[in-house]
Parts: C-alpha cells; structure tokens; sequence
C-alpha cells in the first residue's frame, strides 16, 4: 500500500514509521518454530525409550489430538496467535503421557504370552482408572485459567482453552484408537528380534532401571524416615532462596516494547509555543542519543529511526500545555538493548526541566504503574503537605525515577474579596465580579443576521484599558442606584491558581504519587516493602488521618491473586476429592497431593537457573503445574495396591513398582520438559513474556518427577507404618500386618453383599 501510494503521487513520500504487525509475526514465528523443535524432540524421546512402532503408535496422538482441538477452537472462535500456540507448547508433550502408560502396559502385557487383541484390552482396562484420573486431574488444574482476571487472566484462559481439548481429545485417543492400532500391527510381535541399537538402548534402561534406581531405592526404603526429611530441607532452602533475593520476585515479568513515549506537561495556561520549544528539545537529545548508540554499534544502525512529536496531550493531561514525543525504536530482536536503558540515556540527555510540571521518559507498562501510591483524605491541604512529603522521600530512591503526581495546578485565577463600603453600599460579590468580567472578557449585546450568517456583537473595553491588571483598580463599579465608585474602594483582588481536576477513591479526595523503576529488571516487591515499612509511617506521623492505598501494579497484583485464591482451591479440592474416590483412601490422596509443593519447589529453582524471576506468569505455571505433577503418582500408587490385590509382601509391592513405573515415569516427565525445553532455551526477546510459565511446568515436573521416585514410595511405607502402630496400640489389633492394614487389601476381606 505504501508503494502504491509513493508510485502514485508526486512531492509526497510514505514511509513505514511504526507497524504493530512485525513483533506479532515474530512471536508467532518464534513459538511455530519451538513448538516443532519440541514436537522432534518428544518423538525422538519416544523412540528411545519404546519399540519404535509402539513409539509410532503412542506419537500419532498428537496430530489426532490437535485436529480434534483444532475443530473446537474454531467453533469457539479463538485463533492461532501468541496464546494459544504457547499452550499448544506446552500440551505438546502432555498428549503422549496417557498413550505412553497405556502403550507400556498393553506391550507388557504381550510379553507375558498375552494374544495381541487381548493384550490390548486388558492393558488398556487395567490402567483405564488411573490413566482416565490423571488426565481428568490435568484439566482441572488448567479450569483456574478461565476464572482469572485483569490484563493476564484475559488472554491466559486460552491456554487453558487449548490444553484442555487437547487432553480430551488425546484420552479418548488413547483408550479407543491406539488400542485398536496395537491389537492389529506387528508393534506386539515380540518374537521379533530388536536391531543392534535397539538392544543397546533397552540395555541402557535395564542399567538404569536395576543397578541405579533399584538399589537407591532400596536404600531409601530402609531409611525412609530420614528421606522425608529431604523435602523439608528443600522448603528451608527454597524460603532463603527466595527471602536473600537470590531467586528475585516480581509482580509481573518486564514486557520490553520498541516504543518509548516521553510525556511532558507544563502549568495549565502555559502557551502552546513554549510547550513545543520544550519538546523540540527533547526531541533534539533523542537525536543526540541515537547518534551515540549508532556509533557504539558494528553494524552502524539507527536505534532510533523515527520520532513522533504530539501537542495537545502528555502525562495524563491535555491541552496546549501537554505534549508527548514518541521514540520509534529499532526493532527489539536488533537492537539488543532495553528500552528502558534508551530512555534513561535521552532523560540525562535532556537534563532538569524546571518548567515541566510532570515529565515521564517511558509509559507505566501493561500491568500498571510500578510505583503508584494513593493519598486520601478531606483537607486538601494536608494531602498536598503529604503529598511533597512523599514525593522528597522517593526522589531520595536511586531504583525509582520520573516521581511525579496525578495533582494538576488550573489556570490563574483573580480572586477578588469585598470591603466592607461595598457591602454598605448593597453590593454582592456577585456584583463586583460579573461587571468586572463583562468589561475585560466582554458581554453579548446584540445578534445581526446576514444571510446564511449570525453575528455577534459584544460590548467591552477598549484594549488599551484592559492591557494589564492594573487597570481594574481604576475601573468603576455601578451600584444599583446609578453611583459608580472605583474598584479599589469597594473590593482588593489576589492572584492564585485554581484546580483543573479534583479526584476521588473510595468517596475521599485523592492525589496520587507515582513513580518508575530506573531499572526495570530489578524486584519490584522490596522497594514497596521499604516505602510501606519505613517512609509511609514518617510521613503517617507528621500528617495524621491521611489513608494510604497502593495502586498501579499492586493493586493488579491484588486483583489476580484475589481471583487465584478462589479459583484454585476449588480445583484443587476437586482433584482431591477424585483421587479419593478412585483410590477409596484420604491418606493415599493426602500422600500423592504432597508431591504438589516438590512441584512448587522445583519451580522456584528452575527460575534461579533460567536466572529469571518468579512473577504472576509463574504462578499460573504453577497451578497448572499441580495437575500434571500428580499423574505419575496416581498410576504409580495403583500400581502399588495392584500388587498387594495379587498377594505380594509390602516390601516387594513397593520396590516392584517402582521398578515396573520407572520407564513410563521418567518418559512422560521427559516428552512434558523436553516439549517446552526449546523454548526455555530461547533467547529471543519476543519468548521473554511466556519463558516463565513454561518455566514453571518444565523444571517443577522435572524436579518434582525425579525426587517422586524416592520419596513416594518411601511416603507410602511411612504412611503404613502410621497404620499398623494405629491398628496395634489403638485398636487392639495384634495380629495386624503391613499388608493387611493398606485399603486395597483390606477391599479384598469385605464381605460380598448380594
């Protein structure tokens, strides 16, 4: 368009100065890259770890899986952009998880000598209940999504949207198609001899399986008392992590942009050629600026390439008096340089603006002001005392920059007070005022039609006799019986400005001071921490009954964790109540719902390695964290109950499963993490906002999964150990045993009611 627009016209040219559209395309680019890296990555792990038909089969789930989706989200009307296709990074190697513990059952089932089409129907019913749990436990742990609000929760539920039908579609994948594909291929042909490689690959997992994690354990199941103590020193070590500031915590993740708005806004009244003097100033220092950073760059290019100067509105207000320039960066991918490190080089550039009633280099961001702090009261005078209170204190922040408040001087005003000779003499304020107005401003005295046209004519002085304030002193003022006296006899006049806008917050007047970080990257939480320790209570003592609330980005914070606390308990007590109703035990469900805080814990050190910060983006990777964290632990403790139900010691029920759950563990953990690995491993600017989500999932399970296949089993034995000393010293029961005090055998001595 812009072509054809120079092509067509003459002594005009068009040029590009700002497209919204190319950090959209390089996002979308960036996650249809990643998503297929991860895609390679999950079959290869497949393929590693299963017979490579069985991998074939359990990997064909993911495009049956998206096309089902895909039909739903159309209907829905949600398209492929930014969120979903970070959801569909993140479901990408979830869609296998249920194919895998199937597949894996249903082959294992055909090398004890089980006919092929049975083998598929028995190990797909064996696994069915807790396969169809874990998978149900996943959506539930993503439902949260839909009910959040503020700037995140209304995008974040599409991702959500997209794991969900995703998950569904793969369930139903996995116990009605990929049973059917087994059944009738040669993928259970175990008479079949495997391929050099092959061998060597299963007996990698056999090494792994008998001489690492058998022994460890063992180990741990001897002294499982003092491998629960490891969790613990886990949650100590993660709190100092967390508390030294050597994992930081943030409000919300630092969302670079290629514009930078620099508002200015001068005193209300202020003429419409000094408010642009001002912006040409600032305007020439980004030049400047621009010149210096070009010049420090090998490839010689403009960071700056173009600069957009408005008047007529800036820092919130509008008028002639307001003013913004807009810095129109190299795009973030090239530049390789913060935005917020540009703005602070024009803003020592541009040096002090006595003039400038409010000036701010950079806008608040998406999720608010950083520092934006509510002074409320009734005195105005009090407020305004406390309002330069705070506002010295915050100058005196070195991480806090562009200190200024939402209270804006009107014009001036004259201010006119009655003597008492006018009050003798019958004359109201009113009076006074309204003839001094009609004879500097003027009054309407007469309408003339001409034409198509009205002309007004008004009547006033002549401007020689009204060029300057001093001659309202020598005005005369009528009063009602025709005398005219002069104005300096009947009333004085004072000069002051008045109030162009008056706010209020919960029914008290309010005047806002607010403030940015000089450096966006650092934690946010401390530096609210010390205002609200330390500088609100000096100020508290020295203006007392002023109320204090925290807005901007604290006030968004509150909003979606006020929605978080809600939503996921709820679904959390859901998970929990399913988990109880299939395994019929409070302390099985209790045991597999304590991996949820490993979880967390991984989570947490995955964002000191990612060197990241744990923000609200995390905290949503982590509710869906605890849904996915679980799965392995469902099928691994059905496993457990299946053996005792077949009569074996608890001791052995135990350590044989897990030692039959290990592969199929350890496969879903690494088709989940390795999904998202290339994304956690992008250093693309445009991956920056979705990296700690993915964070989250990705090392929480890795973690979670790794230290499950210890202390489950470890927990399990110690919660039978409760059971026995209960059943022993408070029922009386000595003849109680390891095996008979578990409720799946204890299922199996109820009497039959017929």
């Amino acid at each position: 368009m812009v072509k054809e627009f120079n092509e067509s016209h003459e002594g005009v040219t068009a040029t590009v100065r700002d497209d919204r559209t190319v950090p959209l395309r390089q996002r979308i680019q960036l996650l249809g890259r990643n998503g297929i890296f991860g895609l390679i990555l999950v079959m290869l792990t497949l393929g590693l770890f299963l017979k490579p038909r069985v991998a074939f089969w359990a990997g064909l789930g993911i495009p049956i899986s998206f096309a089902g989706m895909f039909i739903i989200l159309n209907l829905w009307g949600i398209t492929i952009n930014v969120i979903s296709l970070f959801g569909m990074i993140i479901v990408v190697g979830m869609l296998v998880d249920d194919a895998i513990v199937v597949g894996e059952n249903i082959f294992a089932q055909a090398q004890r000598g089980v006919p092929p089409l049975k083998a598929a129907v028995d190990g797909t019913m064996e696994v069915l209940a807790p396969v169809a749990t874990s998978v149900t436990t996943t959506i539930m742990a993503f439902m949260p999504l839909f009910f959040l609000v503020g700037f995140l929760g209304q995008m974040i539920w599409q991702v959500a949207a997209v794991v969900i039908f995703a998950l569904i579609f793969s369930l139903v994948e996995a116990f009605m198609i990929l049973p059917a594909h087994l059944g009738h291929s040669r993928a259970l042909d175990i008479s079949r001899e495997p391929g050099r490689i092959r061998k060597k690959l299963d007996a990698g997992i056999a090494y792994l399986t008998h001489r690492l994690y058998g022994p460890t354990l063992r180990l741990s199941m001897r002294h499982k008392w003092i491998v629960l103590t490891i969790p613990i020193s886990a949650v100590i070590i993660t709190f100092g992590l967390l508390k030294g500031g050597i994992i930081g915590f943030t409000y919300f993740p630092y969302i670079d942009s290629d514009r930078i708005p620099i508002g200015m806004s001068l005193t209300v009244g202020s003429q419409e050629a000094e408010t642009e003097r001002l912006l040409q100033r600032i305007e020439e220092a980004a030049w400047k600026v621009n010149d210096e950073l070009s010049a420090e760059r090998a490839d010689g290019l403009d960071v700056i390439e173009g600069i957009q100067r408005d008047l007529g509105s800036g820092a919130g207000e509008s008028g002639a008096h307001a003013g913004t320039v807009t810095l129109l960066l190299l795009d973030g991918e090239t530049r390789d340089m913060e935005s917020f490190l540009i703005a602070n080089k024009v803003r020592e550039a541009v040096g002090p603006v006595p003039e400038a009633q409010k000036l701010s280099f950079g806008g608040g961001g998406r999720f608010g002001t950083a520092v934006s702090i509510s002074l409320l009261g009734e005195d105005v005078d009090d407020l305004r005392h406390a309002r330069d209170l705070l506002v010295a204190e915050l100058r005196d922040f070195s991480s806090l920059k562009d200190i200024t408040d939402t209270e804006a001087l009107g014009r001036r005003e004259l201010e006119i007070t009655l003597k008492p000779k006018a009050a003798s003499l019958g004359l109201t304020l009113r009076d006074v005022a309204g003839q001094v107005r009609k004879g500097f401003f003027g009054q309407e005295i007469q309408r003339i039609q001409r034409g198509r046209d009205e002309i007004r004519i008004w009547l006033r002085y002549r401007p020689e006799d009204r060029g300057s304030l001093g001659f309202i002193d020598a005005m005369r003022i009528r009063t009602a019986d025709g005398r005219s006296f002069p104005f300096s006899e009947l009333a004085e006049y004072s000069i002051s400005r008045g109030v162009s806008v008056i706010n209020r917050l919960d029914r008290k007047q309010e005047i806002r001071v607010e403030g940015a970080q000089a450096d966006a990257t650092e934690d946010l939480p401390p530096i609210l921490a010390e205002i609200e320790d330390e500088v609100l209570p000096r100020i508290r003592a020295e203006v007392p009954g002023i109320d204090v609330s925290f807005e901007g980005q604290s006030r968004n914070q509150s909003r979606e964790m006020g929605s978080m606390k809600v939503a996921f308990p709820m679904a959390l007590m859901g998970m929990f109540l399913l988990v109880v109703l299939v395994f019929r035990s409070y302390a099985q469900a209790g045991l597999i719902f304590s991996l949820i805080p490993i979880g967390i814990l991984g989570a947490v050190w995955g964002h000191g390695i990612q060197g990241l910060q744990v923000n609200m983006l995390s905290l949503y990777g982590i509710i869906a964290l605890s849904g996915i964290i679980i799965n392995d632990s469902i099928v691994f403790v059905d496993q457990i109950n299946r053996f005792l139900r077949e009569g074996r010691k608890l001791q052995d029920a135990v350590y044989d499963a897990g030692i039959a759950r290990l592969r199929p563990i350890i496969l879903t953990t690494l088709t989940t993490s390795l999904g998202l690995a290339p994304l956690l491993l992008e250093k693309s600017r445009q991956a920056q906002f979705l990296i700690p989500m993915a964070t989250s999932v990705a090392y929480g399970l890795l973690f979670g999964t790794f230290i499950l296949l210890i202390i489950l089993p470890t927990g399990f034995l110690a919660f039978n150990s409760l059971r026995l000393t209960f059943a022993r010293m408070v029922r009386g029961n000595s003849e109680a045993t390891q095996e008979s005090v578990e409720p799946a055998v204890h299922e199996l001595s109820l009497p039959v009611v017929d």
